[in-house]
């Protein structure tokens, strides 16, 4: 019995309406599923699209860059984009209208190099990703100071490069940076850490995951580890080019390997998470002399898809989170 004498079978029609509205919305608490703004890069316009998911389609914001590829937002709310071709990293407001230079490739800057992929850490500073010219840091992501490149002594051999970057979460290597590595053919990348808070130590960290194939457990090198993501509870996702092993893999926090998340993904490129633990992910060509189709992919906390927007020539996914 409720309060008053109700039966319990007896609901007003407010309460009712209340009950409808909270299901379409996707839950009896009646809140709807907050989505983060999304914004990826597209390469051959030079635009930053946003996904609009009513129609499966994209709208641009209207800045204009040059060549565009890794993207991220950060602390101050700011969208942080990398000019590759340009040398330089750039920002602006997620509306598109405030443009401002971060750091370039130029006399008296303290940097050299071409930035690819980029990341904000726990503390608000960006890293990034020249794969020429290593892994650079800014403090506080601020135009006004200068950019320190890590691992001062040449680490990578001839014909391995640097590509993506992100950091890690929880257990012993929290705050630890990991940078995957790409390799000329045969393709044997793989994935390093990097100990906070100095980041100057390199430490193996991933190379190898495990398939199952006719009943037996059978262990692969990575190949192209295209793209790195780490999730709310500090898993970590690396999406593996190759076009014998398009794969997402799951691996623990310290580095061991878990399951293959999704089997089959076509040539992955950057991935991102939104703190629901959706996982967006972006497709299409690494080198020049693929085929130019590809698109923005969202998968739930199982590994199962749940948007595909095609799209040409994207590179990078930011998310935005209140």
């Amino acid at each position: 019995m409720f309060k008053g004498g109700k039966k319990a079978g007896n609901f007003s029609p407010v309460f009712v309406a209340l009950l409808a509205v909270s299901i379409l919305l996707g839950g009896t608490a009646g809140i709807a599923e907050e989505k983060p703004d999304v914004y990826l890069t597209n390469r051959s316009n030079g635009k930053i699209l946003k996904p609009y998911y009513q129609l499966l389609s994209f709208k641009p914001l209207t800045i204009s860059l040059d060549d565009p590829r890794g993207i991220a937002c950060g602390p101050d709310g700011l969208l942080y984009v990398a000019e590759t071709s340009e040398g330089r990293i750039v920002r602006f407001t997620q509306e598109g209208g405030y443009k401002e230079k971060v750091l370039a490739d130029e006399p008296g800057s303290g940097f050299s190099g071409e930035p690819l992929n980029l990341t904000f850490g726990p503390n608000g500073n960006l890293f990034f990703i020249t794969p020429q010219n290593g892994i650079w840091t800014l403090e506080d992501g601020d135009p006004k100071k200068r950019p320190e490149r890590l691992v001062r002594d040449e680490y990578f051999d001839q014909g391995e490069k640097p590509h993506d970057l992100a950091l890690l979460k929880s257990g012993e290597y929290s705050n630890d940076l990991i940078v995957s590595v790409l390799t000329e053919r045969p393709f044997k990348g793989y994935v390093i850490r990097i100990p906070g808070p100095d980041y100057n130590q390199v430490r193996p960290f991933i190379s190898r995951y495990t398939y199952t194939e006719m009943g037996q457990k059978e262990t692969q090198h990575l190949r192209v580890p295209v793209a790195l993501a780490v999730n709310n509870i500090g898993e970590v996702f690396i999406a593996d080019h190759e076009k014998r092993e398009n794969h997402l893999l799951r691996y623990a926090p310290d580095g061991e390997f878990v399951e293959v998340f999704v089997k089959s993904i076509v040539r992955p490129l950057d991935l991102n998470f939104a703190s629901s633990g959706k996982l967006y992910a972006t497709l299409g060509p690494l080198w020049g002399d693929d085929s130019t189709s590809g698109g923005l992919k969202v998968y739930g906390k199982s590994g199962s898809q749940e948007t595909y927007i095609p799209r040409q020539n994207i590179w990078g996914v930011g998310l935005c989170e209140k």
